[in-house]
This record gives C-alpha cells, sequence and structure tokens, in this order.
C-alpha cells in the first residue's frame, strides 16, 4: 500500500506542478529514513517524501541553488500515513490536501515572489490546517469545522480548540486500553508544535495541553512528547491560570505564548 500510495500522490502532485512550470525529476531519491520525488523550476523545488520512521508524508519546498535544491528544506503539509492500517481513501485524502496546498494563493504568490522563506513565516501550517490533521483521529471533527466556518465565515481558532478539539483529545486520552490512538494523537502534536506557525504552537501548549485537567490523561500523553513539545509544555505550565495581558508593541521577540493574544477567539 505504501509503494501504491506514494506513486498516486507523486502523480497527482506532478500534474499540478507541470501546470506552474515545474518538471519532475526522474526516479525516486532514496533518503536515510525514506523515498521521494523531486520536481523543479530554476527558482523553487518541491518534494513529496514519505517517512518511513515516522510513517507520515511530507510536501516539503526549497530554493534553488546552482541549478539543484538548495537542501533547506521546509514541510508545508505534513500528513501521517501507516500503510498497514491505512487505505486509498487516506491516500486520496493527502493527495487533495498536497494538491490543493501547491494550487492555493499563498503558495502561488510565494513562487512568484521567490521570497527566502523564515522558519515561522506565513506558509506554516495555521490553526485550520491543524485542526483539520485531526479529522482522521476524530472524525465528526470536519462537520463541526464546516459549521464553524458557515456560522462565523471563518474559524475561531481558540474557542474552536476549547470547544471542540480538546475535549476529545482529553476523553480519548483518558482511556488506557487505546494506546495506538493515544501515540497518533500525540506523534500528530508532536510533528505540528515543530512544523506549525506560532498561533499552532501556542493552540498546542497554552489551550490543549494547560487546558486538560484530567491527569491520567496527561499521565498517558507525556511519555510520548518529543523533546520540542516537553520543552513547549514546561513553559506554558508556567503561565497555566495566569490571565496574560497583550504586550506593547516592541522589536524583541516574544515569547511564544504571546502570540496567543493575536488569535481570534
Amino acid at each position: 500500500m505504501e509503494q501504491k500510495a506514494f506513486d498516486l500522490i507523486a502523480d497527482k502532485v506532478g500534474a499540478a506542478l507541470s501546470e506552474q512550470g515545474f518538471s519532475r525529476v526522474n526516479g525516486e531519491l532514496k533518503e536515510e529514513n525514506g523515498h521521494a520525488v523531486l520536481f523543479t523550476t530554476e527558482d523553487a523545488a518541491y518534494s513529496v517524501f514519505y517517512n518511513q520512521t515516522k510513517k507520515r508524508f511530507e510536501l516539503r519546498t526549497c530554493d534553488m541553488e546552482d541549478g539543484k535544491p538548495d537542501g533547506q528544506w521546509k514541510s508545508i503539509s505534513i500528513w501521517l500515513f501507516d500503510p498497514e492500517t491505512d487505505s486509498q481513501s487516506e491516500a486520496e485524502s493527502i493527495t487533495n490536501d498536497f494538491v490543493e496546498t501547491i494550487q492555493g494563493p499563498k503558495r502561488l504568490a510565494a513562487m512568484k515572489t521567490k521570497k527566502k522563506r523564515k522558519k515561522d513565516d506565513e506558509n506554516n501550517p495555521d490553526p485550520v490546517f491543524f485542526f483539520n490533521r485531526f479529522v482522521g483521529i476524530f472524525p465528526t471533527l470536519r462537520d463541526e469545522l464546516a459549521e464553524e466556518k458557515a456560522k462565523y465565515d471563518d474559524v475561531r481558532a481558540v474557542t474552536f480548540t476549547r470547544n471542540s478539539l480538546l475535549p476529545k483529545i482529553e476523553a480519548l486520552c483518558t482511556q488506557a486500553t487505546k494506546q495506538d490512538q493515544i501515540k497518533r494523537c500525540c506523534d500528530l502534536l508532536n510533528d505540528m508544535y515543530v512544523a506549525g506557525d506560532m498561533d499552532v504552537r501556542s493552540i498546542i501548549t497554552i489551550v490543549i495541553l494547560n487546558g486538560i485537567e484530567n491527569q491520567t490523561a496527561i499521565n498517558n500523553m507525556e511519555p510520548l512528547f518529543s523533546e520540542e513539545l516537553k520543552k513547549g509544555y514546561t513553559a506554558g505550565l508556567k503561565l497555566k491560570g495566569k490571565n496574560i495581558k497583550p504586550e506593547k508593541k516592541k522589536k524583541e521577540k516574544r515569547f511564544v505564548a504571546d502570540n496567543l493574544n493575536t488569535l481570534r477567539k
């Protein structure tokens, strides 16, 4: 199933990129933890990568330098995929998301301007992207997200997390018999804490992890946190129960939790 899914995604992504002037490099690229296909223009590159260790597909991009990718790959879409349990349906969902990401206005604008992208720029996965990743674990979230958009013409990131996503994560993670699903949930939190934008990071640490009251759930989750998420969780705990006031604008970097104040409620 892995190769079948890989071929499907690579072919569909290749067709979408061909419309933008990208060419597929012949053959598959073998990497330390998996394999990939490469699509390039004079200025930019895309790659579809399957990480066999983490069992996930990544849509990556970087700039070209001297006719080759500069190697500064940035994942702009990540989907978990286990060939032993996931089916053609999951592969098609990944395909559709990758193609929509490539054809989205932000990506098209980025390709036109050829800007060097920073670690936490606008192309990092945002809260809506984050919510969509959890649909595979909590299918009812799809309808709740659609209802939120229909009612408010947008997604109130903090409110939606507290009302819809947080209760589901807490309920799941209190159940010791569902270790596989708990691990899948924590793997997704780990991945999105690294790949997501500052709003996503704040949602994970301040809204979700600080919002879980059941200690059993925390006990089941914490051993599964990555080193990056452990640090974020520890820092977030210091703010639990505190009323954080917006800071005045200043040039220096702000702590990640400050970004929570910019989220729509």
